[in-house]
C-alpha cells in the first residue's frame, strides 16, 4: 500500500531518497499542499467489503459463480505488469504497445485462456508508428533564485517535443481558457497556465472540449505562446494524460500537472512574483513495433459466434482502463468453460487488441479477417467497475458506491430492452441517455452485428486508476449482466437480435438507423 501511494502522488518518478523529499514537501515555495490522489488515500478509500452488496434474485442462481473478488486478482495481474515498467524506470509508462510489457499482457492473457481449456491464436503485426515521449522534466523558478521541480507535470497525447536545450519562458494563468480569459493577454513567448475540469471525465476535459485553447487555431497559440500547461481540476498530486494536444502548424509542446501544483504556480503569480517555467521534452515516433493480437475461442454447439472483444494497453496501471475488462472477459470465458458444450448454443470467441489508445491497428486486422456473417452478438468489456467519486470543498471524497456509466445498445427492440432491463435487474447503474455512437473500443464493430457495452469514463488516463477505486462487487455485478444477456441472447435467432432496421440502430438513435457520434475523436473512449 505504501509503495503504491508513492505512485499514486507522482508517477513516473525514481523513487529516490531526494525524490521523496521534494514529493512530501509537494515542491512547495509559498504553501505546503497535501500529498496524493486522492489526499489521506488510506483514510478515503473504502474497503471492498464495505460496499453494500444485494443478493442474487429469483431466476438469477445461474450466476452464483461469479466472485468479484476473484476477478479483482485477476485485474491485478494486469496492473502488476504495468507497475513493472515503472519499477524499470519508464516515465512513460503502462501496458504500451511495442514494448516488453505489451508482450507481458498478452501472453498472460493467452496463459490465462489456456489453463481455462480455450484455443488460443497469436496473431502477430507490426504497429506502424508509436508516439513515445522518452525523457522530459519541467521546473519553475521565481526572482530571487528560488527554485523547483514540477514533479507531475505530464506529456499530453500526441504533444510536440520541445528544441532539443529545452524551452525556458515566463509563466501567465489564463484562468479557464476561454476567449474571454485570453482577449488582449500578451502571450507571446509564454508559459500559459490554463485550469482545466473533466466534461465529466479526464480525458474529455474542459479546456481542449470547452474553451478550445488545444485547438491549432485558438487565442493561445495563434498569439505565439511557447507552451501550454493544463492544470487538471482534481485535488492532489496525480498525472494525467487527457489527450488533444495540439497539432499542425504553430502547434507547441502542451503538459498536464496536478490541482496542487497548478495552484502553487497561481498563488505565485498572483503574489506579483515573476515565475519561470522551464520545459525539455523529448520525443520519438517509434515504428514497426511487434506486437499481437489474442483470439481465443470456447467452441459451442453452433458455428454461430458470441464475440467478446477488450483491449489489453493502459496509461499507468490501468486497473479500470482496461484491467477490469480483460479479468471480465477471462472470467466470462471461465464462467462458460465450466459448463457443458451443450450448454454452450453458440461458439464465444475472445478478441484482445494491444493498441486501442494508439491506431488500433490490431483492431482492423481482426475486422478485416473475421467472418462477420456468423456473428450474433457483440460484447465490448471496457471500464466495467469504479468506485463514484465526488469534489468535496477542496478535497476529493470517494464512496462507497458503484458510478454510473456510460452505455450503448444495437440490435432489435427486443434486444434492445433486454440489455436495458438487465443492466437494471443487477445492479448496474447507467447514464439516463445511451451513446448514440459506441465508444472505446465497440465503435467500429457496430456496423458488423448487434453490439452492447458499459463504459465508465471518470477516472481514467491517470495514476489514480489504480485498483483500489475499481469496486470487486461492481465488477461481479456487471458480468453476471453480461452473461444474463447472452443467456437470454442465445435463444434468440440471429435474425431476431438483428432486426429490421440497418445498422449501427443504437436505442435513443434517430428511427432512421442512422447513427450521430459524441464529441471526441473516432475510436476514443
Amino acid at each position: 500500500m505504501k509503495k503504491l501511494l508513492f505512485f499514486l502522488a507522482f508517477a513516473g518518478l525514481l523513487a529516490t531518497s531526494s525524490t521523496m523529499a521534494q514529493m512530501r514537501s509537494g515542491a512547495a515555495v509559498e504553501k505546503t499542499y497535501g500529498l496524493g490522489l486522492p489526499r489521506d488515500m488510506g483514510k478515503l478509500i473504502p474497503p471492498d467489503s464495505d460496499y453494500p452488496v444485494y443478493p442474487l434474485g429469483p431466476g438469477q442462481e445461474a450466476y452464483a459463480d461469479v466472485d468479484g473478488a476473484r476477478i479483482k486478482e485477476e485485474l491485478k495481474k494486469f496492473t502488476a505488469i504495468s507497475l513493472k515498467s515503472l519499477d524499470d524506470g519508464n516515465q512513460f509508462w503502462g501496458r504500451i504497445p511495442g514494448t516488453k510489457y505489451d508482450h507481458e499482457t498478452t501472453e498472460l492473457l493467452a496463459s490465462e485462456y489456456e489453463k481455462l481449456g480455450l484455443q488460443v491464436k497469436h496473431v502477430p503485426f507490426n504497429e506502424p508508428s508509436i508516439w513515445y515521449p522518452t525523457h522530459w522534466d519541467a521546473s519553475y523558478q521565481i526572482a530571487g533564485g528560488k527554485s523547483g521541480a514540477l514533479l507531475t507535470a505530464y506529456p499530453i497525447d500526441e504533444t510536440v517535443p520541445t528544441p532539443a536545450g529545452g524551452i525556458t519562458a515566463e509563466a501567465v494563468w489564463v484562468g479557464v481558457g476561454s476567449n474571454a480569459d485570453l482577449a488582449g493577454r500578451d502571450l507571446k513567448g509564454k508559459a500559459v497556465i490554463v485550469y482545466s475540469f473533466f466534461v465529466p471525465g479526464g480525458r474529455s476535459h474542459s479546456a481542449s472540449d470547452r474553451a478550445g485553447i488545444f485547438n491549432s487555431d485558438s487565442l493561445a497559440i495563434k498569439a505565439g505562446a511557447a507552451m501550454v500547461i493544463n492544470v487538471m481540476g482534481i485535488p492532489g498530486n496525480g498525472q494525467f494524460n487527457p489527450e488533444g494536444a495540439p497539432s499542425g502548424a504553430g502547434a507547441v509542446p502542451t503538459m498536464s500537472i496536478s490541482q496542487d501544483e497548478g495552484f502553487m504556480l497561481r498563488d505565485m503569480i498572483a503574489a506579483g512574483q515573476k515565475v519561470q517555467i522551464h520545459l525539455k521534452l523529448d520525443i520519438e515516433q517509434r515504428k514497426n513495433l511487434a506486437s499481437q493480437d489474442i483470439i481465443a475461442t470456447l467452441p459451442g454447439m453452433s458455428d454461430e459466434v458470441d464475440l467478446v472483444v477488450a483491449h489489453t494497453d493502459s496509461y499507468f496501471q490501468g486497473a479500470m482502463d482496461n484491467a477490469s475488462g480483460l479479468a471480465t472477459a477471462v472470467d466470462i470465458a471461465r464462467h462458460y468453460a465450466a459448463l457443458p458444450k451443450s450448454q454452450r448454443p453458440r461458439t464465444m470467441v475472445f478478441f484482445h487488441e494491444p493498441d486501442h489508445h494508439h491506431g488500433e491497428f490490431g483492431r482492423s486486422i481482426f475486422i478485416k479477417d473475421f467472418d462477420w456473417n456468423k456473428v450474433a452478438l457483440i460484447l465490448n468489456c471496457e471500464h466495467t467497475s469504479q468506485s463514484q467519486l465526488f469534489l468535496m470543498n477542496q478535497d476529493l471524497e470517494v464512496g462507497n458506491s458503484i458510478n454510473a456509466r456510460r452505455w450503448y445498445v444495437s440490435g432489435s427492440p427486443a434486444l434492445q430492452q433486454l440489455v436495458k432491463s438487465s443492466f437494471k435487474d443487477f445492479n448496474v447503474s447507467v447514464y439516463t441517455t445511451p451513446e448514440r455512437q459506441a465508444g472505446g473500443s465497440l465503435g467500429a464493430f457496430t456496423r458488423l452485428a448487434p453490439a452492447f457495452h458499459i463504459i465508465d469514463h471518470i477516472i481514467y488516463h491517470t495514476t489514480l486508476d489504480t485498483p483500489e477505486l475499481v469496486p470487486a462487487v461492481g465488477l461481479a455485478y456487471s458480468e453476471r449482466a453480461f452473461l444474463s444477456i447472452f443467456d437470454h441472447a442465445n435463444k434468440m435467432s440471429m435474425a431476431e437480435l438483428r432486426g429490421a432496421a440497418p445498422l449501427p440502430n443504437p436505442l435513443g438513435g434517430p428511427p432512421d438507423g442512422k447513427s450521430f457520434g459524441t464529441p471526441g475523436r473516432a475510436g476514443g473512449e
